[in-house]
């Protein structure tokens, strides 16, 4: 990887969903949860396997969410790497 590694330590991520209507039976505790889980690894007892920017979705300390009536269907993400 060429020196590229994840990030230790701690994150804050922003999501913004923008589309008609929210799917039934869903929030979005729901999306924003699916995307934590996507941008971390899977683990072992000890090991963490594929990280794709931080090694456990326990680091983002800050998130905040918010859905944007739209005709069009798509989401915004930001990522922070705090100190």
């Amino acid at each position: 990887m060429k020196g590229r590694k994840w990030y230790d330590g701690p994150i804050e991520i922003n999501i913004e969903i923008h589309a008609p209507d929210m799917e039934e039976k869903k929030d979005l505790i729901s999306y924003i949860g699916g995307v934590m889980d996507t941008l971390d690894g899977s683990h072992g007892p000890s090991f963490t396997y594929l990280p794709i920017v931080y090694q456990d979705d326990c680091q983002v300390v800050i998130g905040r969410q918010r859905f944007i009536k739209s005709s069009k269907i798509f989401y915004t993400l930001n990522i922070v790497f705090l100190e």
